[in-house]
């Protein structure tokens, strides 16, 4: 399997970017994520994909609760804010106005639109962690469209830790 084929295929996908907060009681992160789907109406899931090295991973495997916050178009500078790597004792949620969704993870009050959930599942699949949430609350925050990856934002693969 030609690897850049497989890339370049999937750079014709145009998928919602999302923030994606993790944790709760203080001790939250946050990354960028645009592989983020339905899988369930009944009852309500959503599945999303992160990389195994990325750090709210661990996060994910102990707090079991997550919010799927979808951005709108202009926030590419809220998707790269959130698709870097934290700073040694920083808080990249610091930067943006939240509040605490049911699950405990947070919702950015600026974001189009949310999926608050407590995490089903996570399942290892290749490079990934596929996380399958039920979703406990959900919401639209404001008017406008999803920002997508049609926008021409690119992520790259987490370096191991």
């Amino acid at each position: 399997m030609d690897k850049n084929a497989f890339t370049q295929v999937l750079q014709k996908f145009p998928l919602p970017v999302t923030v994606v907060t993790v944790g709760r009681g203080g001790a939250e992160n946050a990354l960028t994520v645009s592989w983020v789907a339905p899988a369930s109406f009944d009852p309500p899931q959503v599945v999303f994909a992160a990389d195994r090295h990325h750090y709210s991973v661990d996060f994910l495997r102990s707090t079991k609760n997550f919010a799927v916050n979808v951005l709108r178009e202009g926030q590419q500078r809220l998707a790269a804010h959130f698709s870097r790597q934290a700073m040694a004792e920083e808080d990249k949620l610091d930067a943006v106005a939240t509040r605490e969704g049911d699950s405990g993870a947070a919702i950015l009050k600026d974001a189009l639109s949310y999926l608050d959930c407590e995490v089903a599942a996570i399942y290892e699949s290749g490079d990934h962690v596929l996380v399958v949430g039920n979703v406990v609350d959900a919401g639209i925050l404001g008017d406008g469209q999803p920002l997508t990856t049609a926008a021409g934002l690119r992520y790259v693969k987490a370096s191991a830790r």
